[in-house]
């Protein structure tokens, strides 16, 4: 089934066609937290994979959708990851662990399909003429710091679209930053073009959960036309 009607099945289900109740977007951004600790009951493969179709429909720069995810469930590879990620015990507490890496070289590797997606969904072939040139233009200049910089803003647009479906379906989650990345890359046996950028835990909670740190007044990080002019 492709991509774009499995999204269709999941925004039918969204709306309460489903027969599991799914919270709103409003309400889902209102509960969520960062999970301390995790029962590890499996998640069924229905809910993962609308995780991860969350996370497949988010927008990108140009498109070019650079993510690559690994979901990490069994028993031993969790306890390795753990090892690779400070000894955090919530990577080998969670049912799924959601590696999320970035490509460096994916935009080389897709351009010409996600070209061609894009014609096929109504792209002007003017536009594909463009992104033909300035894509390689644009993204072959970036030095090491510069493209990790650039994937790090694109993959953490689709790990919070995964975490917030996360917590519409009911489970919790725990994004993470603590991890050595050559200990992820070696025990994922990553390619070198790969960069992990967050490390999503994924299942139940368990025990209390964690407290409300609390959110600045929209005041204190709001500004109109410029700094440092409120916004009425």
């Amino acid at each position: 089934m492709a991509l774009i009607e499995e999204a269709d099945l999941m925004d039918r289900a969204a709306t309460g066609k489903s027969a599991k109740h799914e919270k709103t977007l409003s309400q889902a951004i209102r509960d969520r937290r960062a999970t301390p600790s995790f029962d590890g009951a499996p998640i069924p493969a229905e809910d993962l994979r609308k995780l991860l179709l969350a996370g497949l429909s988010a927008p990108s720069g140009y498109n070019l959708q650079p993510w690559r995810f690994i979901v990490v469930q069994g028993e031993a590879q969790k306890k390795r990851l753990r090892a690779a990620a400070f000894n955090q015990a919530k990577v080998e507490e969670a049912s799924a662990v959601i590696v999320a890496c970035g490509d460096a070289d994916g935009w080389r590797k897709d351009l010409d399909l996600i070209i061609a997606q894009g014609l096929e969904g109504g792209m002007p072939e003017s536009y594909a003429d463009q992104a033909r040139t300035n894509i390689p233009q644009y993204l072959s200049h970036f030095n090491s710091d510069q493209m990790h910089g650039w994937l790090n803003k694109m993959v953490m647009i689709a790990v919070t679209h995964m975490m917030l479906m996360a917590e519409a379906l009911g489970y919790d989650t725990a994004p993470m930053e603590g991890f050595e990345q050559e200990k992820v890359r070696e025990v994922l046996r990553l390619p070198l073009s790969y960069w992990t950028v967050a490390l999503l835990a994924v299942g139940h909670l368990k025990g209390p959960d964690k407290f409300f740190g609390g959110r600045f007044d929209i005041n204190h990080t709001v500004f109109s036309e410029e700094f440092p002019k409120p916004l009425k």
